[in-house]
């Protein structure tokens, strides 16, 4: 994995990028890796919250007998939450614009859930 500084570093210049609300790695049982949030927001709650998503279509896919999920789209009335897996350990979020190009921003992520995994 990389230092904690560059992994920092890659997370703010992909909430610009993608012109995002916020972006964030956190671990898949919720605990803040790395977060570009606006101010006031709770990151812990926020990456808690992240993590109970992916972890509920996990199970509900199991119950299935189907695969996890790779990604999660939420969509609002004035954006959208992008989740991604980052390694077995980790997953990336961002929250955009409703308008924005979802699968171009999902190939983003997971070019940099590439980078940052922490397998």
């Amino acid at each position: 994995m990389m230092v904690a500084e560059d992994v920092n570093t890659v997370i703010k210049k992909l909430k610009e990028d993608l012109q995002a609300h916020a972006c964030a790695l956190v671990s898949r049982d919720g605990l803040v890796l790395s977060a570009e949030v606006p101010n006031g927001v709770y990151t812990e709650t926020f990456a808690i919250m992240c993590a109970t998503i992916l972890g509920a279509a996990a199970t509900a896919n199991t119950e299935l007998s189907r695969a996890p999920p790779d990604q999660i789209v939420v969509e609002g009335p004035d954006s959208k939450t992008l989740i991604v897996g980052s390694g077995k350990k980790a997953l990336l979020v961002a929250v955009v614009n409703h308008d924005a190009d979802t699968q171009s921003d999902l190939k983003a992520l997971a070019k940099v859930a590439e980078m940052v995994k922490t397998a």
